[in-house]
């Protein structure tokens, strides 16, 4: 039944080419494209924990899926957002326009992807789904109509390709070393030696780009930003989570040395602050939270380098639930500009409460699941670690100070009673959630808010905030070489890190 999960998502997207093709009415299609967001939550509820091979196969030969406690949360992070994104999508996207069946056929693909990914115990089918994903989110950047958006999917689509070489590459070296692809018995077959350090090392690196992870995230930003609002949901609440749950079955099977899982910490922390340094000098709202998410995937990855696997994929639901519900909030409210200052809520209060409740859970404010996810990462770091936490706290609100500053002064345009709902509900969902994982208000949030409000003024009055990097058309070719590059030095000083 667990393969259900990413079965269902696929057979839907199917029927819905198909019934455009026999030109079937516009409330057949969404009515199956609804259907194909929400099958696979009976699925999970039927089935979890538990575990089978496709087919009755040894597992040796055979497909092995799970639902464990390790995956559900990234499962459950991507199936809240995807309900509210698949509600939205049917008001945001114009059924008038030929390209629209299409686009949602895509996005159930992309459903059926992460799903697929997500409850793989083996890494050749982790690859193949993490792909099915990958194109399916190449092709939703390049079918938006903003400009700069088919740079944008051409950029990701070479870097994450090069990443995909690598990282199938890695595969073949752990298979000729082990005999195995599935996670459980490469871990129970493991020899250490140098050609397994420098796969870990390579599929590792490679995922980190997939992830856009610091200093390898220079697509990430126009991607995300330039797609469509319920795409750049998806992609930065639940596409980067897959890399990052592969990171998980990397570690869990294969030994990796402290240097590597300190260098990756390191990669981490930095990652953390430079997100957040770049959505400081943002006035593009919706690039704001792009940088944002290198900032989030920095905390993931910070409970991946720990060998904290809980915190690592309750970070990651945390994150899919409120930057999802910030990229519908702030894409509805910012339609016509995405100019911070341009735009705002003050005449409406439904989107504004939605915008200050995920800000706040962003920024780890109890008792919204934010919290939850810091906590569980905070206990399980030692010595100067722990700081990341608190400071990234401090400097993720005084960014949400900003953007909630401006967004206070500006109106509103019109907007389909879907939209504030899908907002208002991942809004609830972080609230809820943390609630229900036990989040509860402690006095350091206090501290948090009081010194980010203080460092925003301080910004703000001697004018750093005003600052906005120039961002000029770059050679698409020599960009892609840059990016390249930076991206073979990273893997080789990964590499000997790990002990090769």
């Amino acid at each position: 039944m667990i393969p259900l999960m990413a079965a269902l998502p696929l057979l839907t997207a199917f029927l819905v080419v198909f019934l455009d093709v026999l030109k079937v009415k516009r409330t057949a299609i969404k009515g199956v494209f609804l259907l194909g967001a929400l099958l696979p939550v009976p699925v999970v509820l039927l089935n979890w924990p538990g575990s089978e091979v496709v087919g009755g196969w040894a597992r040796e030969a055979g497909i092995e899926v799970a639902l464990t406690g390790t995956n559900l949360p990234f499962i459950a992070g991507e199936l809240v957002l995807f309900i509210f994104v698949a509600l939205y999508s049917l008001y945001y996207f114009d059924f008038r326009d030929k390209k629209t069946p299409k686009v949602l056929a895509l996005l159930l693909l992309l459903h059926a992807g992460l799903m697929g990914a997500f409850i793989a115990r083996d890494f050749f089918n982790f690859y193949i789904y993490m792909e099915i994903a990958s194109v399916s989110a190449f092709a939703l950047v390049a079918f938006s109509d903003e400009k700069g958006s088919k740079r944008a999917a051409f950029r990701y689509l070479m870097l994450s390709l090069l990443a995909s070489y690598l990282f199938v590459f890695a595969m073949g070296i752990i298979y000729m070393e082990t005999g195995y692809l599935n996670v459980e018995l490469i871990g129970k077959n493991t020899v250490p030696g140098r050609e397994l350090n420098t796969a870990l090392a390579l599929a590792f690196t490679s995922l980190l780009l997939k992830a856009g992870i610091f200093p390898l995230h220079s697509w990430l930003p126009d991607a995300h930003s330039s797609a469509p609002t319920p795409v750049s949901a998806v992609l930065s609440g639940a596409v980067v989570k897959a890399p990052a749950y592969g990171m998980i079955l990397l570690l869990s099977a294969l030994p990796s040395g402290e240097t590597f899982r300190a260098a990756a910490m390191g990669v981490a922390v930095a990652s953390i602050f430079f997100g957040i340094a770049g959505a400081l000098l943002q006035r593009d709202a919706k690039r704001l939270l792009a940088y944002h998410t290198i900032s989030q995937m920095g905390y993931v990855l910070l409970g991946v380098g720990s060998l904290n696997f809980t915190g690592a994929a309750y970070y990651a639901m945390a994150h899919s639930i409120f930057k999802g519900g910030l990229f519908l909030a702030v894409g509805s409210l910012g339609r016509e500009s995405r100019k911070l200052g341009e735009f705002g809520y003050s005449n409406a209060p439904v989107m504004a409460l939605s915008v200050l409740a995920l800000s706040l859970a962003i920024g780890g404010i109890g008792p919204l699941v934010g919290a939850y996810g810091k906590e569980l990462l905070y206990e399980s770091l030692s010595g100067p670690w722990k700081l990341a936490v608190p400071l990234g706290s401090i400097g993720t609100l005084t960014s949400f100070a900003k953007l909630n500053h401006h967004l206070k002064r500006g109106e509103a345009p019109g907007m389909p009673a879907a939209w504030k709902l899908s907002s208002l509900g991942l809004a609830l969902a972080a609230l809820l959630t943390g609630v229900y994982l036990g989040a509860g208000v402690n006095p350091r949030d206090v501290l948090y808010l009081s010194s980010a409000l203080l460092l925003f003024a301080l910004l703000k009055r001697l004018g750093v905030l005003g600052w906005s990097p120039r961002a000029g058309p770059r050679e698409i070719g020599r960009d892609v070489n840059v990016l390249t590059a930076v991206f073979v030095m990273v893997t080789i000083v990964m590499i000997l890190l790990q002990g090769v």
